[in-house]
C-alpha cells in the first residue's frame, strides 16, 4: 500500500513540473512592446550667427621704440620701466655730451673767425674801389691832356694801364668778399650740425605714455639706431588678429563688429577699424584691428584675447545640436508624436553655442528628442519624461 502511494506521488509531481514548464515556454513566446523613456525639447525660433572666432593680441595703438641717434658712451639714463613720460618734456637718456659740447664750441669759434674775415674782405674791397676811382680820374685827365697834346703817349699809356689794373683789383676784391661770405655760410652750417649733434645726444620722450621696456644701462656703448627704451601710449588699445583670406571681402572697417573675450571674461563688442590692404601670399591670411572702447580693465597691451567676428545674423528654427544624428548618410532628428518616435530628415544651417539651425524638415513646436535619441528607430514607442 505504501509503495503504491509513493509511486502515485511521483507521477503527480512529474505532471506538475511538466505543466509548469509548458506554461513558461508559452509565456516566453508571447510578443511584448518596448517603450523607451526619452527627453524632448520643442523646436523654437532663435537667433543664429555666421561667425568666426580667432585668437588675437591686445596692443597699444601708438608706441615708439626709442633708439640712440648718435654713437658714444651712454652717459645717463633717467627713466625706468613703468615710468610715465610726457612728449617733448621728459628727458630719457644722454649719449657722450662732452665731445659734442666741445665740437659746438669749436664750431662757434670758427664761425666768428670767418665772419671777421668777411669784414676784412669787405674793407679791402672798399679800399680797392677807392684806389680804382683815383685811377679812373687820372686816366680821364690824361685823356683830355692827350687830345690837347700836352702829354706824351707813354704818360697816357701809363694812366691807361693803371686804370685797367684798378678795375682788375676791384674784381679780385669782390671775389674775396664772395669767398669770405661762402666761408661764413659753411661755418654756420657746421655750427648747426654741431648744435644738432649735441641736441641728438639728449633724447626726450617723443610721445606721452609709459616706459614698457628698457634694454640699456649707463656706461654701455651706443650706436646709431640701437633701441634703448619702448614707450606705449596706453590711452588707446587695439585688438589685432589674423583671418583666413576667404573672409577678406566680408570685413568692412567701420561696419564689421567683433565680440571680445579676455581671460574668459566678456570685454564688450567693438568695430573693426583696420583691415590690412594686402593678403599674406604665404600664410594666406590678413590682419584686422579694432580700437577698444569701454573695455574696462581687461584692455592691457600684450594680453591674449578671443575675437568673434560676426558676418551675418538671422532668426531660424533651432534644436540642440546633440539631437541631430547621421543615419544612412542623412542628418535626422526624432520627433516624439502620439507616443512614437518619428524620424525626420533635416537640413542644418548655422551652429551656435550647442544649437543648430534647421532650414527644412521640421516645424516649430514639434518635440525633438534630446536624450535617448541614439537608441531610437523610426516608429519606436517612446515616453517623454
Amino acid at each position: 500500500m505504501n509503495s503504491t502511494r509513493f509511486a502515485l506521488g511521483l507521477v503527480v509531481a512529474a505532471a506538475a513540473v511538466l505543466a509548469a514548464g509548458c506554461g513558461r515556454k508559452q509565456a516566453a513566446v508571447e510578443p511584448t512592446v518596448r517603450t523607451l523613456s526619452v527627453r524632448a525639447v520643442a523646436a523654437a525660433p532663435r537667433d543664429f550667427e555666421r561667425r568666426l572666432t580667432v585668437q588675437g593680441t591686445l596692443e597699444a595703438k601708438n608706441y615708439v621704440p626709442v633708439a640712440s641717434r648718435t654713437e658714444g658712451n651712454l652717459d645717463a639714463i633717467w627713466v625706468d620701466e613703468g615710468d610715465s613720460v610726457v612728449a617733448g618734456q621728459t628727458a630719457l637718456f644722454q649719449v657722450d655730451p662732452v665731445s659734442r659740447e666741445n665740437a659746438l664750441t669749436i664750431a662757434k669759434q670758427h664761425l666768428a673767425v670767418t665772419r671777421a674775415s668777411l669784414e676784412v674782405a669787405k674793407a679791402s674791397a672798399d679800399k680797392t674801389r677807392a684806389e680804382a676811382r683815383k685811377a679812373v680820374l687820372d686816366y680821364e685827365r690824361y685823356e683830355r691832356l692827350r687830345r690837347e697834346g700836352r702829354v706824351s703817349p707813354s704818360e697816357f699809356e701809363a694812366a691807361e694801364v693803371a686804370r685797367a689794373q684798378a678795375q682788375a683789383g676791384i674784381a679780385v676784391a669782390e671775389a674775396q668778399v664772395d669767398l669770405a661770405g661762402r666761408q661764413v655760410k659753411q661755418a654756420e652750417a657746421s655750427l648747426a650740425i654741431a648744435e644738432k649733434n649735441l641736441e641728438d645726444s639728449r633724447i626726450v620722450a617723443p610721445i606721452t605714455g609709459v616706459v614698457s621696456s628698457r634694454s640699456v644701462e649707463p656706461g654701455e656703448q651706443m650706436s646709431v639706431g640701437k633701441v634703448a627704451l619702448r614707450i606705449d601710449d596706453l590711452s588707446t588699445v587695439e585688438a589685432a588678429a589674423f583671418l583666413p583670406a576667404q573672409y577678406y571681402p566680408e570685413v568692412a572697417p567701420g561696419r564689421t563688429e567683433f565680440r571680445l573675450v579676455v581671460g574668459g571674461r566678456d570685454a564688450g563688442t567693438h568695430k573693426v577699424t583696420y583691415r590690412s590692404p594686402t593678403i599674406n601670399p604665404i600664410l594666406r591670411t590678413f590682419e584686422i584691428k579694432g580700437e577698444l572702447k569701454d573695455a574696462g580693465g581687461f584692455a592691457v597691451p600684450g594680453n591674449m584675447a578671443d575675437l568673434t567676428i560676426v558676418f551675418e545674423t538671422r532668426q531660424g528654427l533651432g534644436v540642440p545640436s546633440a539631437s541631430i544624428l547621421v543615419r544612412a548618410g542623412q542628418q535626422i532628428v526624432f520627433v516624439a508624436r502620439d507616443g512614437k518616435a518619428v524620424a525626420r530628415v533635416v537640413e542644418p544651417g548655422f551652429q551656435n553655442d550647442g544649437w543648430t539651425e534647421v532650414l527644412s524638415g521640421l516645424e516649430a513646436g514639434e518635440a525633438v528628442v534630446t536624450e535617448g535619441q541614439t537608441q531610437l528607430r523610426d516608429g519606436m514607442a517612446v515616453q517623454v519624461l
